[in-house]
């Protein structure tokens, strides 16, 4: 290699551009929880029923859960669920939730045996996690979609 290609070469792995966020993981809460703080949301840290991460979180005015799975000895998840449950008492027909379904493309919803609605979304995040912006484009779009749910309830 000669000299310029070598400090071309150089020049180019100690630019900025070359210098890379820290990505989102699933491995442990904190990385989840501190994009939520960031963002100037509040964030209640649990454990679930088998004792993996819970995350509680109030996202500009949206009240959602945030389940971990793929997890070894409840830590190093790879995969998250934004889930939120609402009590509709049976009020919200079947009918409306399976046409929600039908055109909407990365949410399920579904009505449970007591009458009440959910609505799920899952991310694989793998071993490396995803950058904070796709992260935060997830973020949204769970909202996004979360929003249409509520409005097609009467939430």
């Amino acid at each position: 290699m000669n000299l310029t290609k070598l400090f071309a070469v150089a020049a180019l792995a100690i630019s900025p551009v070359a210098v890379q966020a820290e990505n989102l993981t699933a491995r442990y809460s904190s990385s989840i929880e501190n994009f939520f703080l960031e963002e100037g949301s509040s964030v209640e840290v649990l454990t679930d029923n088998v004792g993996d991460p819970q995350l509680n979180v109030e996202h500009y005015g949206s009240e959602f859960t945030i389940f971990y799975y793929g997890c070894t000895d409840n830590t190093n998840c790879d995969s998250i669920q934004f889930y939120s449950g609402y009590a509709t008492d049976g009020a919200v027909r079947l009918k409306a939730v399976n046409g929600f379904n039908a055109e909407k493309r990365w949410v399920r919803a579904y009505v449970a045996d007591n009458g009440s609605t959910k609505l799920e979304m899952d991310l694989y995040m793998g071993d490396d996690g995803i950058s904070a912006d796709d992260f935060a484009t997830t973020v949204g779009l769970w909202s996004r979609l979360m929003g249409d749910f509520e409005e097609l309830i009467d939430y």
